[in-house]
């Protein structure tokens, strides 16, 4: 009997990639994934960047991920946190903790195209995509799954990780609940005209907090929260209105923010 997971973004693809490495391929995985990485349109891998904890890529590092994202990632060496109106802050730093860095910022659409070419080669994994699932059928003792190939599957654990709104676990009766925040969070990348040299900064502003990650060639990733009674108006600045109210919110700590 298989592992049989839905949905190959980074929580089944590593989880896959895990049972791979932790069984040397004894257990048998099935990855049914509808869209591949390669063609751009995988919304789990798309042009945002995340930051990953030190101890997530020491996990990663483990079960040999890591060492195929490391040469993409942008090292965390300090977190700048402070709050507007205010003059106190806090600054944390990896070498305080005996650390190379606190974390590591990697860029989605890099991860998943070399988190496939893993799965690819890992003993045990089949990798179904691009495919989906037509029908599930459970019993007390395993599950069958009908893919829109017509390949069927059975395996004693189902893995619905198919995303947040999951068509899975919906099919399977599997409740949720969720919270709203109240809040739209606006995703860029911004560039400035002082180097991020591996500082984070967080910010609490009046709308919402701000956060910004060092990338890869001088750009910082932004996530900017603000009430979504605003969104109307947020989503209508200019390019330049934007940077002019961003640099009003984050202040000058690395300089003008240039686009």
């Amino acid at each position: 009997m298989s592992v049989i997971i839905v949905g190959g973004g980074m929580a089944g693809a590593t989880l896959a990639l895990a049972i791979s490495r932790l069984s040397h391929g004894a257990l048998p995985v099935h990855l049914i994934e509808a869209t591949a990485p390669e063609s751009h349109a995988h919304p789990g891998f798309d042009g945002r960047a995340i930051a990953l904890a030190a101890g997530t890529c020491q996990q990663l590092a483990r079960i040999g991920v890591w060492q195929s994202l490391a040469d993409c990632a942008t090292a965390i060496t300090t977190v700048h946190v402070s709050d507007r109106g205010h003059a106190g802050f806090v600054t944390l730093a990896a070498e305080d903790y005996q650390l190379a860095a606190l974390g590591q910022v990697v860029e989605l659409h890099n991860v998943g195209q070399r988190l496939f070419a893993l799965l690819r080669k890992a003993p045990g994994v089949t990798l179904h995509c691009p495919d989906r699932v037509a029908n599930v059928a459970r019993t007390q003792s395993h599950v069958e799954v009908t893919l829109e190939s017509g390949e069927t599957l059975t395996g004693r654990v189902l893995v619905a990780a198919d995303g947040t709104h999951s068509a899975l676990a919906t099919a399977c009766g599997v409740d949720w609940q969720q919270e709203p925040y109240e809040q739209l969070a606006v995703i860029a990348n911004v560039a400035t005209s002082v180097a991020h040299e591996g500082r984070a900064f967080e910010r609490f502003t009046q709308h919402g907090p701000l956060a910004m990650l060092p990338m890869s060639d001088g750009r910082c990733s932004l996530v900017w929260c603000h009430p979504l009674e605003r969104r109307e108006e947020v989503l209508s600045w200019s390019d330049e209105k934007f940077c002019r109210e961003l640099q009003s919110a984050f202040g000058w700590r690395l300089g003008k923010i240039t686009h």
